[in-house]
Order: structure tokens, then sequence, then C-alpha cells
């Protein structure tokens, strides 16, 4: 069975020994592994160590996003791509024949640059702010990662997309990623990884519910920031037939974990 995993930065940030330690026992029960990986949390320590000051901006939505300019889009694809030969490294190191990739490479990710953007400032208004380096993929070369498969690597790929006019780099969504490959490869699970147990309100995890249910969860003040976007990248893979979940990324055995019914499941129609 093909598992996509999004490793979120909040993982990253808190250790991923537990996931590291699991994809060989995965690889060795037949499984083929592709890991797309985040990491905000870096870019912006790097950016405040250049003295650069990180900016977010908020959708009307609610869902929070970086703001790249070009000087946030140099640190950024040097921090991501760090993170990535990190995680290659640590997997060859257990064995693992990983492979480091953005989605530049091969053209494995090609997107459309955001010309324009609709934000709501600090007054609580919105607004139209130019689109800066951002991008919202379009396209993934899907033969390009299955060779990889093929051979028995493990794809590690950095949130970093081709633009489709320039082809130069862009700064997309992990989770975008994800859910991009999800419908060209059609994994038998794609699994969000997080730092929390999965989706929680009224103080307990909502552990199974349907795509419409979801779209109405990513309605929940309670669900913010960084997991409305996670609740709604689950929602439209379930409504394509790809059983997502968002799930725990620091304990043990994540992925397995997730697999067998920890977590948030969202599933498909």
């Amino acid at each position: 069975m093909l598992i996509i995993v999004k490793v979120g930065g909040s993982v990253i940030r808190k250790g991923v020994d537990n996931l590291i330690k699991e994809v060989p026992n995965l690889i060795q029960s037949g499984h083929k592994v592709v890991l797309v990986h985040g990491g905000g949390y870096f870019i912006s320590e790097l950016m405040e160590k250049m003295g650069l000051k990180p900016r977010f901006v908020t959708s009307p939505s609610g869902v929070t996003s970086r703001y790249t300019d070009l000087e946030t889009l140099r640190v950024y694809v040097m921090g991501m791509m760090f993170l990535n030969k990190e995680l290659v490294s640590r997997l060859q190191g257990v064995g693992v024949n990983a492979v480091g990739l953005s989605g530049v490479d091969g053209g494995l990710l090609r997107a459309r640059r955001r010309e324009s953007m609709i934000i709501i400032d600090e007054r609580g208004r919105e607004r139209v702010i130019d689109g800066g380096y951002t991008g919202k993929i379009e396209s993934a070369n899907a033969e390009f990662l299955l060779r990889f498969l093929n051979e028995g690597l493990v794809p590690v790929i950095a949130p970093i997309a081709m633009d489709n006019k320039t082809g130069g780099p862009l700064n997309v969504d992990g989770d975008q990623a994800l859910e991009v490959l999800s419908y060209s490869l059609n994994p038998g699970f794609a699994v969000i990884l997080t730092d929390v147990d999965g989706v929680i309100v009224g103080g307990k995890v909502v552990s199974k519910v349907s795509v419409s249910e979801a779209l109405e969860l990513f309605k929940n003040p309670e669900v913010k920031g960084g997991m409305k976007r996670k609740v709604y990248t689950a929602a439209q893979l379930a409504s394509k037939g790809i059983h997502a979940v968002i799930s725990n990324g620091t304990i043990e055995n994540p992925i397995t974990s997730a697999i067998n019914g920890l977590g948030t499941h969202v599933t498909p129609s």
C-alpha cells in the first residue's frame, strides 16, 4: 500500500525520532512511503537571525499563511532544503534509501504564482495585496515520483514548487502539496501529522467525520490557524475518494497508529 505523509513543522520541532524509527518497519512490511514536510517555524527562526521580520496574513476564511517577498523566498528555499536533507540523512541512518526532492526537481510540483490575494488587515477589513512569491499548485509529475518508488526509494519532498511561467521557485503550502500528490498517486492513506492527537473540539478529539461534516468542522470557531487548512485539505482528499487522517506525529509509530484509528479520520463519501 502507498502511504503519503505530511510531516508538519511542529513535529520536526518537537523531534522526529519516532517517525524515523517507524519508516523501516513500514518498508519491510511492503508499504511504499512518500514524505512531504513542512518547517515554517525554522524559516521564521532563520529570518529573525538574519534581521528579517516574518510576515503572516489571514484570508477571509480564517486561514493564516506566510507572506513571501523575494528576500523571504530566498530564506524559505534555503531553510526548507536544509530540513529536507536533515530528514533524508536521518532516514539513511536507519537503513531507508531516501531521496530528497523539492517540487522544482523534475517539475514535480508546478504552480501558478498568485498575482494578488485578499487578506484581512489589522482593522478587520478585506484588502487586496500583491501575491508575492506564493503559488497555488496546479499539477504534479506523478511519473517522475513513481520512478523513485518503483526503485524502492522513499521520496522526501520540500514544499517548493516551480512557477509555470518563469520556472522559478515558489513557496507552496505543504498540506496542498500532499493534496495534489495524493490526487496523482491515489494512496491508500493520506496522513497529516501534527503535534496534537487530531482535531480537538470541546476538549475531545473528533475521531471520524464525513466530507460534509469535515467542511462544517472547518467553520467551527474552535478550529483555528493551521488546523483549519488541515481540515479543509482532508475534506478535499476524502471528496476524491482518499482516506485522510489528521494525527499526532510525535508518538510511537505515528503513521501506523493513524492508519489503525488514532486521530481524526475523514472518510470518503
